[in-house]
């Protein structure tokens, strides 16, 4: 910890430490202090290392009362003497702990007011906790600042039995003095009217967002202590509420309207954050069902890949690019063509090997052969049965077009992840009328992107603007998305997919919907599969989830 320190402050603290045990009639002492350098306290108190345990308590509480005497508001302690010096930290902790106690009982500190330990070793923070919780309660002054310590410590570690409920929390935020207006004037008018002015002025400076979304249920105690710092930073006041009853999760933001706005965008960062990862986690678990990537250890056995490097694996594979992984906490240079990785250092290879796990997501019969493609698009002979039942979907509602071509998209993983959601759809809804063949007309700039990984919400549905959730856009009439979302190329061609789409349960959508909203007051994390124009009678359907639909069939028309 002291070469961290010195590390980190810059060789002038050093000196500084130099020219203090070197100056004339020096005498070896307990402590010495000097300025922080290049860190951002205010001094630095370089202390002699203990391992003894009751050393330990006499040197925190020494410690201590410098501070107080030197007018010190707070100090940070490292878990003495449990690194290199070996002692118990149960001990430590018992002593560090005491000192702190001893010293707010006998001294009654009127400048020291916070207490910090910090501690990056998971099993020594365990060990903290322990000796608090022993101390909680034992008097009341003893146990507030007790209290804040070991608050400190369970937000930095996420203590799960610590971890406050965040339905309905209010973010601890500080106090301020209030303003005081003395006014006078000759008469009560003019204060009446000078008073509510200043209300006025007052009221315009405040502000009141409240942001829904469901992902906020998701905020993971990280999150949360991101919200606290954000409070810390502005004149603002931040209360998350995840929802309970049937009521929807939202966080209420309050304070100068500056502030408001500036906490507003980065609440809806952190959630977007969230949303992104849970869509990561959703992805890598599906395609875990489909595909096992593993890499070859040196007895020869291979072993695999977390699913998040197994998802960026076959996402290269798809992409047919290389990618970087990380194996044995060594980075290695994938290349998933040739099936090999290489250490970034060039001095390791390992084999890797692409286990097909799609026994439960078997490709349909009728498709081509796919000649070890992933992806491939296969046209339909004019006058065949596949054609002509394509065809009569296309124009079932009188669309008036002249079909140039059809085509059947073929991506082996984008179906079975397709089915895989779809058998986990039928164990969720307890019914199998799940699925519904719809329309997407789309311009010639996504086809490429739709055919390798199906319809991301950054590029399909758009052109709706949105009105019923910012999600993928499905038509149950084929007319409806040649008019205006089937955009023509400079040729007039104009492109359309017959997809097979999950809709599941469904409800009205409506705008601003990220996610369906949940189906009731059981489980937050229950929610519709998709959402509609008009629940009595659908015209568009819109999911949320890429794998939720599969783009089964290509139409070309004029």
């Amino acid at each position: 910890v002291s070469k961290a320190i010195l590390d980190s402050a810059g060789a002038a603290v050093q000196m500084e430490c130099a020219q203090i045990v070197n100056s004339p009639g020096y005498q070896p002492r307990l402590m010495i202090m000097t300025s922080a350098g290049m860190l951002p306290s205010r001094q630095i108190i370089h202390v002699v290392g203990q391992r003894d345990p009751p050393k330990i308590q006499d040197l925190v509480y020494a410690v201590l009362q410098f501070c107080e005497e030197h007018k010190f508001n707070s100090v940070a302690f490292p878990a003495l003497g449990t690194g290199q010096g070996g002692a118990s930290p149960s001990a430590v902790a018992d002593a560090m702990v005491e000192a702190v106690v001893e010293f707010v009982r006998k001294k009654h500190p009127k400048f020291v007011c916070s207490v910090k330990i910090l501690i990056f070793q998971a099993v020594m923070m365990t060990e903290f906790h322990k000796s608090m919780k022993k101390r909680e309660g034992e008097e009341v002054e003893e146990k507030s600042i007790l209290t804040k310590i070991k608050s400190s410590i369970t937000s930095l570690f996420g203590l799960g039995e610590e971890r406050p409920s965040t339905s309905g929390l209010v973010l601890e935020k500080e106090e301020f003095e209030p303003t005081v207006f003395q006014l006078c004037a000759d008469n009560e008018k003019a204060v009446s009217q000078a008073k509510k002015r200043i209300k006025e002025l007052i009221v315009a400076e405040q502000a009141e967002k409240t942001i829904t979304d469901q992902y906020i249920t998701q905020l993971s105690q990280a999150d949360v202590d991101q919200l606290r710092d954000l409070q810390k930073k502005l004149t603002v006041s931040i209360r998350l509420d995840k929802g309970q009853g049937g009521q929807e999760p939202r966080i209420h933001i309050e304070g100068l309207t500056r502030d408001v706005f500036t906490a507003e965008s980065a609440v809806r960062d952190i959630i977007r954050k969230v949303e992104r990862m849970e869509h990561q986690r959703s992805k890598a678990l599906l395609v875990s069902g489909l595909v096992e990537w593993q890499f070859q250890i040196r007895s020869g056995m291979m072993v695999p890949f977390d699913m998040y490097t197994n998802l960026s694996l076959e996402e290269a594979l798809e992409r047919k690019q290389r990618v970087t992984i990380s194996i044995s906490n060594e980075r290695y240079d994938a290349d998933v063509m040739l099936r090999k990785a290489v250490s970034v250092n060039g001095r390791k290879q390992v084999e890797l090997l692409r286990k097909d796990l799609k026994d439960d997501a078997a490709l349909p019969s009728h498709w081509d052969d796919m000649k070890g493609d992933i992806l491939k698009l296969f046209p339909l002979a004019a006058g065949s049965k596949e054609y002509n039942d394509v065809e009569t979907e296309f124009q079932k509602t009188g669309l008036s077009a002249n079909i140039i071509s059809i085509e059947r998209v073929q991506n082996t993983t984008l179906w079975q992840s397709y089915q895989l959601m779809k058998k986990q759809l039928e164990v969720k809804n307890k019914h199998t009328n799940n699925e519904k063949r719809l329309f997407h007309g789309t311009g010639a700039k996504s086809i490429d992107l739709i055919n390798k990984q199906g319809f991301n919400r950054s590029y399909a549905g758009t052109q709706v603007g949105a009105k019923c959730g910012n999600g993928s856009y499905f038509a149950v009439d084929p007319a409806y998305s040649a008019q205006g979302y089937a955009r023509p190329d400079i040729s007039g061609h104009k492109r359309m997919y017959l997809a097979r789409v999950l809709v599941g349960d469904f409800t009205q959508g409506r705008a601003g919907m990220i996610v369906p909203p949940a189906k009731g007051s059981r489980s937050a994390s229950d929610l519709y599969d998709s959402v509609v124009d008009n629940t009595a009678n659908p015209t568009m359907f819109i999911i949320f989830s890429d794998i939720q639909a599969y783009p089964e069939y290509l139409i070309t028309f004029t």
